[in-house]
């Protein structure tokens, strides 16, 4: 199971267009490669060409294969991800040491590799989770979302989605936010049998 999740830096129809021209790119390089930081290579050279607005995006991407719970990702200059273990711990993703996408092309990128056991959880998200704000100009931050997360170590992806976004809008309040919340969260049941 392939995870992407992305953040494109800057509003109006020059983000708009970027974010298509990414989202183009990268379905077409995970077709062609099966290593994330091949991917995001190949999509980093493509993006950096021309890019005279130095508009950049941050990607994470993500294979999990079911069979062993081998996790093999790449993290663009992205918001780590969490890692949700069955017994309530709650890990950062270790890091790639990448950069973001489209701004210097010759940027190796790398792999990770970590192991999920049957009952983890992985939570991507981007940083209008943890950047949102209340009226007093108080982030939700990211000590909130890990012990949230926490706190969800049983629940089912689409509970620890709905509960996240649930405790960032009870937090904001009324408060407008200047960024897009999304998260994407994927629970390992089990390993598949060959």
């Amino acid at each position: 199971i392939g995870l992407i999740i992305a953040d494109v830096s800057g509003k109006g129809i020059p983000a708009a267009l970027f974010t298509m021209v990414t989202q183009t790119l990268l379905k077409g390089a995970v077709r062609n490669f099966s290593s994330p930081a091949r991917c995001l290579s190949e999509v980093n050279e493509l993006l950096a060409e021309d890019n005279e607005t130095c508009v950049f995006v941050t990607v994470f991407y993500g294979i999990l294969d079911l069979r062993d719970g081998t996790f093999r990702y790449c993290n663009g200059g992205h918001n780590p991800p969490r890692i949700v273990r069955s017994n309530s711990q709650v890990d950062t993703l270790p890091t790639t040491g990448n950069v973001v996408l489209g701004v210097f092309s010759g940027h190796e990128y790398l792999d990770g590799e970590i192991r999920l056991a049957p009952g983890d959880s992985l939570f991507l998200y981007t940083d209008g989770i943890t950047e949102a704000q209340n009226g007093s100009n108080e982030e939700f931050g990211e000590e909130r979302l890990d012990e949230r997360l926490a706190g969800l170590n049983e629940a089912t992806a689409r509970d620890v989605v709905n509960d996240v976004i649930d405790a960032v809008h009870l937090f904001v309040e009324d408060t407008p936010q200047s960024d897009d919340i999304t998260c994407i969260a994927l629970r390992f049941n089990a390993l598949l049998s060959t």
